[in-house]
């Protein structure tokens, strides 16, 4: 029996990369996973990849920029399992480019993923754990919603409201048994990195320069904090982000 034994949780974006890190870790921890993935074919992928592990696991089609869906997710969850325990706001969208020649709809897509996605997940089922009287809702920010990270101005503005929105819900439902947190990632090995390395659009090696541990993150490290946040062993912390970057934050504005 894992410290989250059927504890019903919600894994947004979750087909691949920290999402799934995520969920793969909460499910060997006991938990009840649903992925709720726009991908159709990573989302299934990836239920299948943990059932196959023994881990109970359901893939829910979402469009987290779309209340309707949305709410057909949340609502489908508690009509199969009576509650939802858990929800981990994951889903991103990220393009690089200059701000002068940004395409507007690249802003209103990465704000409208991680911004408004977060808030309705977030409406929805903290609407659940409300009714209940417990629930914890974990946001995934990151670093670049701290300070300044050249080329994303649309992703560090979506991150930089994840923060705000985290304090803000955090502290409004303290006292209604919902604790609302955020993690904030630092560069992470996934996928995605490795094919900006591979397209050039980052380096690898000047990441591990920056890092005062000299290295990206792993996956697992970030799920490790996560788990460890959505558990009964933070049940006093709430309306705050904490920071998984080696120290990449508290390191300064130093050159890359």
């Amino acid at each position: 029996m894992g410290e989250l034994d059927k504890r019903v949780t919600i894994v947004t974006g979750a087909g691949r990369g920290i999402g799934f890190g995520i969920a793969k870790h909460l499910a060997a921890a006991g938990a009840i996973i649903i992925i709720a993935e726009l991908n159709a074919e990573t989302g299934a992928s990836a239920a299948e990849q943990l059932r196959s592990n023994g881990y109970e696991a359901t893939f829910v089609d979402t469009d987290v920029t779309d209340p309707e869906s949305v709410q057909r997710l949340v609502d489908g969850v508690v009509e199969r399992y009576g509650r939802i325990d858990i929800l981990v706001n994951n889903a991103g969208a990220a393009e690089v480019g200059r701000t002068e020649s940004m395409p507007v709809q690249d802003w209103y897509d990465q704000i409208d993923v991680m911004c408004n996605g977060v808030f309705l997940c977030l409406r929805a089922a903290g609407a659940v754990m409300i009714r209940q009287g417990a629930g914890v809702i974990l946001n995934i920010s990151s670093i670049a919603g701290l300070g300044a990270w050249p080329l994303r101005s649309a992703y560090d503005a979506a991150k930089a409201a994840v923060i705000s929105l985290t304090e803000n819900v955090g502290c409004e439902w303290a006292r209604k048994g919902v604790r609302v947190v955020s993690v904030a990632p630092g560069v992470t090995r996934t996928n995605m990195l490795q094919q900006m390395v591979d397209d050039k659009v980052a380096d690898l090696a000047q990441y591990e320069d920056r890092a005062p541990m000299g290295r990206v993150a792993e996956v697992e490290e970030i799920a490790s904090a996560v788990q460890f946040l959505v558990s009964d062993r933070a049940k006093y912390i709430t309306a705050t982000t904490v920071s998984v970057d080696g120290g990449w934050t508290a390191w300064g504005n130093l050159p890359l």
